[in-house]
């Protein structure tokens, strides 16, 4: 009978250490796929800045959108004043809590302008979404195409195109995901922006478009023929 219980409680465990690992493997598929459909939203005017704070002795990043933060709000549209921020902040366990946190017009303002507020808890005042809890690590860097080099800060006017995330959730599995960021173009009346995303090779850098030659261009033709002789 002892054997009995045993296995039954063996198995007990088993199931709840699947049912754990099924969580947070759904979990952190959710967050990435929010993630992606945020970036993929962003209007044209959006801007983002990314910057690292010290938080207890470690740095974490915090992500903010302007003129643009309905893409990343889960509920009604936002005032066109307002902004969002993504955010880490260091909770007890050395574990991070990542979520998404509306500011006002008057909030927007002071950190735009590099002065900062000060942020309160959940319920304190603050119109915070919690996103994923037990995080382990998170790490943004956004590619600039300019310099062709990731970068751990960013200011506008200009805008990145491409944005990888690092973060290990408390099962200790890492995970790597670059978004594809759509650039800053003006619709025109009548034409549609393109929606062709860029390539990532296995080294996650964008893989240059190919040369399109012109067909009526012979490219055999010497590119400097000798002049035709006159009668």
């Amino acid at each position: 009978m002892a054997g009995v219980f045993a296995i039954a409680k063996g198995s007990m465990e088993l199931s709840a250490d699947l049912t754990s690992t099924q969580e947070r493997a759904m979990t952190r598929q959710n967050f990435i796929e929010f993630l992606r459909a945020s970036f993929r939203r962003l209007p044209g005017e959006a801007e983002l800045t990314l910057t690292l704070e010290n938080q207890r002795g470690t740095y974490v990043p915090t992500l903010n959108v302007y003129n643009g933060g309905d893409a990343f709000s889960t509920g009604p549209s936002l005032p066109p004043e307002s902004s969002v921020e993504l955010f880490a902040q260091q909770m007890a366990g050395d574990y991070l809590r990542v979520g998404l946190r509306v500011l006002d017009d008057q909030q927007t303002q002071q950190q735009r302008s590099g002065r900062g507020f000060r942020r309160s808890g959940a319920g304190a005042g603050d119109a915070i979404l919690p996103l994923i809890d037990k995080v382990a690590k998170f790490e943004w860097k956004f590619y600039n195409p300019a310099t062709q080099r990731w970068e751990e800060n960013w200011k506008p006017p200009a805008r990145p195109l491409f944005a990888e995330l690092s973060f290990m959730l408390d099962d200790g599995i890492p995970s790597r995901m670059v978004f594809w960021i759509p650039p800053v173009m003006r619709r025109q009346p009548g034409v549609g922006l393109p929606s062709a995303t860029p390539t990532l090779g296995p080294d996650g850098q964008p893989v240059p478009a190919p040369v399109v030659q012109n067909p009526s261009v012979n490219p055999n033709a010497n590119p400097n023929p000798a002049p035709a002789l006159q009668q």
